[in-house]
């Protein structure tokens, strides 16, 4: 008798554990590992949260830059990481799940390995072409490639990117042919395609935004849901006819695997509460990106749904990693 009540004992004792451990943390600063090098879209949206976040946690946070692997370095040393939330992984499309599904020996599967705690951002995408090629909308672009196959390139940035897989989309669905330019990073693709070396750019629009403005490129096409407030005249892509060729580049914050789900849950608030804030959402928006909280069961409902969308164009594109 005496040792059924210690059991039962024990284990409202084990109930109560993981609660108080969220109402003692954090008890020393956050990081945040960001996968890029400083000045990135990655890199400032964890910068735009890191003041908030520490005021609603009452703890510094402090942002890591460790950049390689196409980000999985990054993703692969907070897999490793103590389990206690105190170490976060701010992570993208291509190091979360795209790098991954198209490595033959990838370091991780997000599944399995990381606890998704809230979004942060999501960003806009666009289809970009260099003045100088005959064509100003998407149907022209299409049209031009039939007429000229093999004539067209694109620029986008590192394999496994989502402006990769949504060049690869966009050619499923149209029949468009081009040859692919990979880039390490922005700003050189949108040179090149300023001088009319490559024709055509799927980007973000923080890097085409300036040079958009000025004529210097011509935007086709918003690829996702909703026109850029600053570029009121451009149609998404459905508006253009292809209705299934959106992607959206998200930023959000991962713990590793094993985090308490109270601390979890904890950290997903504080976001949520630190992404409300003015400040932030006037930081995020200059990037051509949109503050958006979630909570853990929404963010990875929206993870799950990401990766059985972009395994079935890799496995259509017969996409992998060979760089």
């Amino acid at each position: 008798m005496h040792l059924k009540n210690w059991i039962v004992g024990a284990g409202l004792l084990a109930s109560f554990a993981l609660p108080a451990s969220a109402q003692l943390f954090p008890t020393r600063p956050i990081i945040l590992v960001v996968p890029y090098a400083a000045g990135g879209n990655v890199d400032i949206s964890a910068r735009a949260l890191q003041a908030g976040l520490g005021d609603s946690l009452g703890q510094p946070v402090i942002v890591e830059n460790k950049p390689g692997g196409g980000g999985t370095i990054a993703g692969d040393y907070v897999a490793r990481a103590t389990p206690d939330g105190h170490t976060l992984f701010v992570g993208s499309n291509g190091p979360v799940m795209l790098g991954p599904m198209t490595m033959p020996n990838p370091p991780y599967q997000w599944q399995k390995v990381f606890s998704p705690v809230s979004t942060l951002a999501v960003a806009t995408n666009t289809l970009v072409v260099t003045p100088s090629l005959p064509v100003k909308t998407v149907a022209e672009l299409v049209e031009y490639s039939k007429k000229n196959p093999g004539k067209l390139s694109v620029a986008a940035d590192s394999v496994a990117s989502i402006n990769h897989f949504m060049g690869e989309l966009l050619k499923l669905k149209t029949g468009i042919t081009w040859t692919e330019i990979h880039y390490r990073g922005n700003a050189p693709a949108v040179i090149d395609l300023m001088a009319g070396h490559v024709d055509v750019g799927i980007l973000q629009l923080v890097d085409t935004a300036q040079q958009l403005k000025a004529g210097n490129l011509r935007a086709l096409a918003i690829l996702g849901p909703k026109r850029a407030p600053s570029l009121p005249d451009v149609p998404t892509i459905a508006e253009a006819g292809y209705p299934e060729v959106q992607g959206i580049t998200f930023n959000g914050v991962f713990a590793p695997k094993g985090t308490p789900e109270a601390v979890i849950n904890k950290l997903s608030e504080a976001i949520r509460v630190a992404l409300a804030k003015p400040e932030v959402i006037d930081k995020l928006a200059n990037l051509g990106s949109t503050a958006q909280g979630s909570t853990p069961q929404e963010f990875n409902a929206f993870l799950e749904r990401e990766t059985q969308k972009w395994t079935d164009v890799m496995k259509q594109a017969n996409i992998k990693v060979t760089e």
